[in-house]
């Protein structure tokens, strides 16, 4: 009898166990169906949304992130490069597609010195406008040359201011060159290359026919070449010319005429003097 009931338990243990192989067996076959996808139809949906969720996930890469400037770093020169052994660094020559052609050497030109070369073009030479002036540019003979050919007296137009007549007044050659060379030769050294107050406002000549003192002023020509420059010298009124006039004169006898007119004023007095007498006291 207990043989029997064992033999039962032994069966039923076994139909047990059988029961639950099929039930394990019917669950994993329904696991699979449902998760194994069908090749051709849900793979390929798979793999879409797969790469959809990682181009979404992960930003593109293909531009380079900007760096942001370093702060506060110094200012520090460019390498410097190694120089050639040569004498001279000269760079790699490119090879041009034309040739250059160089133009002609032009000649260097001259500097001119203005006291050589006359103004605008104008000679140095000129018909003589008086007797006793040259054929150059505000330049008078010597006193030697002038006595020699009987000129002792030198004359000049003039005008009153008061009553303003017009005539001529003479001088004496040798009388009034003494009187001014005496002058300068006395007084040269005090006067430090400037024409002294009695040069630059001379005292004019008493009317002949008003007997007004200090009224008679010379006519000084308005072409420069035709200013009767030994008239002004002897009766001391070159201090009457304008400033320009007394530069004109300077040009031509190859002074500085440049500064005040005391100091182009003092220069004409001496050239002049000079130009009577070469070998008198009379250089700068």
């Amino acid at each position: 009898m207990n043989n029997q009931n064992d033999q039962q338990e032994i069966n039923r243990k076994r139909k047990n166990n059988n029961l639950h192989d099929q039930n394990n067996a019917s669950t994993f076959s329904k696991f699979s169906a449902e998760n194994i996808p069908r090749v051709g139809e849900e793979g390929e949906e798979d793999d879409d949304n797969d790469l959809l969720t990682l181009s979404l996930s992960f930003p593109p890469t293909n531009k380079p992130r900007k760096q942001s400037p370093p702060k506060n770093q110094p200012n520090l020169p460019p390498p410097s490069l190694p120089l050639p052994s040569g004498s001279f660094y000269l760079p790699p020559v490119l090879a041009s597609p034309t040739p250059i052609v160089a133009g002609p050497i032009q000649p260097m030109r001259k500097r001119r010195n203005p006291s050589k070369a006359a103004k605008d073009g104008k000679s140095d030479t000129i018909p003589p406008p008086f007797p006793w002036a040259t054929n150059r540019r505000a330049t008078v003979h010597t006193l030697d040359y002038l006595l020699s050919k009987q000129l002792f007296t030198i004359s000049g137009d003039v005008q009153c201011k008061r009553c303003e007549r017009k005539y001529q007044l003479e001088y004496d050659l040798r009388e009034k060159f003494l009187e001014i060379g005496t002058y300068i030769a006395e007084n040269k050294a005090a006067m430090h290359d400037r024409a002294p107050d009695i040069w630059m406002n001379p005292l004019l000549p008493t009317c002949q026919f008003c007997k007004q003192e200090n009224s008679v002023k010379p006519i000084i020509s308005e072409d420069k070449c035709t200013i009767n420059w030994l008239f002004l010298l002897l009766g001391k009124m070159l201090g009457c010319c304008t400033l320009d006039d007394l530069k004109y004169f300077c040009e031509h006898t190859k002074n500085h005429r440049t500064g005040a007119k005391d100091r182009v004023l003092y220069l004409t007095y001496l050239t002049l003097c000079k130009q009577l007498d070469p070998n008198g006291p009379f250089d700068r």
